[in-house]
């Protein structure tokens, strides 16, 4: 399973997986707040990442 992270507000939803950074899934998100969630991302992967290893290779 590839490292990725899924965003949810309200009744939206959203999929990325972070190596590559990429858009697997949307729903209901605009193109312009899936743009900014991208950003978001790109700026917190370390993070995304490290929280990933933490949480998956106890």
């Amino acid at each position: 399973m590839p490292k990725h992270i899924h965003i949810e507000k309200e009744n939206k939803t959203a999929k990325y997986n972070l190596e590559p950074i990429e858009l697997v899934k949307s729903r209901k998100f605009t193109t312009a707040e899936i743009s900014k969630i991208r950003i978001l991302v790109e700026e917190n992967l370390e993070l995304f990442k490290n929280k990933w290893d933490e949480y998956f290779n106890k």
